[in-house]
């Protein structure tokens, strides 16, 4: 039953991206260069996982890294589909907007795995706040990387246009005539 949630929860990452590339108008470059930085989230987290086990922060039971299935939605959610809401957030509200993605980011990556405390033989915290800090810490530098990756590969936040509109506008002009 929980591999069934965790395939579910790795499909409906990938539509919850696709919206994310839909309702932020990103272009191709801006989703393939989102991609390319939920990649290194997802391998940072794996690498994180695996240092975490070593240490006692955290594990996933016997395993050193959780079910590489479950890579998937730090890969198109997290890295992919949050890196460009945080983008649309930077380009629109600045300094602003850069606080908020992050703080978010890091809040929705702490609840998922607060989250995932509560199955059986899946994540265990250990003792004393450090786990939880680095943590937080990792998902902070997911977040950063996410956003770096997108520079690098296609320019500054304002370096490219935005998709033409997705949902059409009712324009005012003189010769509109409303009932």
């Amino acid at each position: 039953m929980v591999s069934m949630v965790i395939w579910v929860a790795s499909l409906f990452s990938v539509l919850l991206f696709l919206g994310c590339v839909w309702l932020t108008r990103a272009g191709y470059w801006r989703t393939a260069a989102a991609l390319m930085g939920g990649l290194v989230a997802a391998a940072l987290r794996f690498g994180v996982d695996m240092a975490a086990f070593r240490f006692d922060w955290w594990s996933f039971g016997d395993t050193p890294y959780a079910p590489v299935v479950t890579y998937a939605p730090v890969m198109f959610w997290f890295g992919g589909g949050l890196g460009l809401v945080g983008w649309r957030m930077i380009r629109n509200w600045g300094a602003a907007g850069e606080l908020g993605f992050f703080a978010g980011f890091v809040g929705l990556g702490l609840g998922r795995d607060l989250l995932l405390t509560t199955g059986q033989g899946a994540l265990t915290f250990g003792d004393g706040p450090w786990p939880l800090a680095i943590a937080a810490a990792s998902w902070f530098v997911m977040a950063f990387l996410a956003q770096l990756a997108m520079q690098l590969l296609v320019g500054p936040i304002d370096g490219d246009a935005l998709a033409p509109e997705r949902i059409p506008q009712i324009e005012d002009s003189p010769d509109t005539v409303w009932s």
